[in-house]
């Protein structure tokens, strides 16, 4: 059972906002911005969560700049960056000292994407403004039969992201999702809207 999921929009820096949202049982919690290490280990603990779904690839290819689940996103129109990136390194390295300590925990991660993640619950684009996010957001949560306990109003980029991470998790928790996967590496993505089971 998934009753608590955080989603999280990790930066490559812990200067830099990652976004994060927490859903118990079928309700929208919180949302918000995280920024070191320490306050992100400290919300996890908190909080206590049987899944974290992170925006973050969770490791580097053995060759060439893309990890095979990488070229496989590409192929059908996803445009993920290449994780040898010198940002994306720094994200990778970043996210498995985190992974380490979930791990500890015995809180199972799972690596998602949002960007695609758009795609697949059938928009063709991620939003461009705030209108647009709350637009997106209520139409998702209202769909899929999610509550929010928090009024969806003037969501940042990375707040975006988050929620959408942790609606990840949420399709992953209740058999609606499918996956990318390749030897390297695994990336979950939601069902389309219209297909969710509740």
């Amino acid at each position: 059972m998934y009753n608590v999921i955080i989603g999280l929009d990790l930066a490559g820096s812990e200067n830099r906002q990652s976004g994060f949202c927490l859903i118990q049982d079928n309700e929208i919690i919180d949302y918000g911005i995280l920024f070191t290490d320490k306050q992100i280990i400290s919300f996890i603990g908190e909080k206590n969560p049987d899944l974290i779904a992170i925006d973050a690839p969770f490791n580097l290819p053995k060759k060439g700049n893309f990890r095979d689940c990488d070229l496989l996103m590409k192929e059908i129109g996803l445009h993920p960056f290449p994780p040898t990136m010198s940002g994306m390194r720094l994200l990778v390295e970043r996210v498995n000292r985190l992974l380490k300590i979930f791990r500890e925990k015995n809180i199972e991660a799972i690596e998602v994407f949002p960007a695609g993640a758009i795609r697949f619950l059938g928009f063709k684009r991620k939003p461009k403004s705030i209108t647009e996010r709350v637009k997106y957001l209520r139409e998702i949560i209202s769909f899929i039969g999610l509550k929010s306990r928090r009024y969806i109003g003037r969501i940042r980029p990375d707040e975006f992201d988050a929620i959408i991470c942790a609606i990840t998790g949420y399709a992953y928790a209740t058999q609606n999702y499918i996956e990318i996967t390749g030897e390297e590496c695994t990336v979950i993505f939601p069902i389309e809207m219209t297909k969710w089971y509740k």
